[in-house]
């Protein structure tokens, strides 16, 4: 979602817009099912379009009352770590509803940028990347935002 439409959401409670980036990992979805695989030539334009646009859009995700994030462990015996993000409000009231029940805390939206996931790449070894709209779409970028 873009900065200005979560804005006006806050602001007027307009219904927040849709995600540019949540419309292209349909594409990508669709397009990968109907080849039968993500290395096909034909999704190269879509990949392109996805890294470039999620740079430019805000994102939701979970923290706890600590303020930490919310974090979805690798494996049981791991400190490796990804953590959910999503598009735009509607994800995140369906996301957020689910993963509240995995957890004790009581946890709060938080609005995060892709600066934001590089600076935590930065600082914690332990981050492994994110994944998008984790109940719907499941899309898994690495710390790098790659994917």
């Amino acid at each position: 979602m873009k900065l200005e439409d979560y804005q006006d959401y806050q602001e007027k409670n307009v219904k927040a817009s849709k995600s540019q980036l949540k419309e292209y990992i349909q594409i990508y979805a669709d397009m990968a099912k109907k080849l039968k695989s993500e290395d096909a030539m034909e999704l190269e334009p879509v990949k392109r379009n996805i890294k470039d646009t999620y740079l430019t859009e805000i994102y939701f995700t979970l923290v706890d009352e600590a303020g930490e994030y919310v974090r979805l462990t690798i494996t049981d015996a791991s400190k490796e770590y990804i953590i959910p993000i999503f598009t735009d409000m509607r994800e995140y009231a369906v996301g957020s509803a689910k993963i509240s029940t995995l957890f004790l805390d009581k946890l709060d939206l938080k609005v995060i940028s892709p600066d934001d996931i590089e600076e935590l790449a930065e600082n914690d070894e332990y981050f492994e990347g994110f994944v998008v709209n984790p109940h719907s779409q499941n899309f898994n970028f690495d710390r790098n935002g790659d994917f």
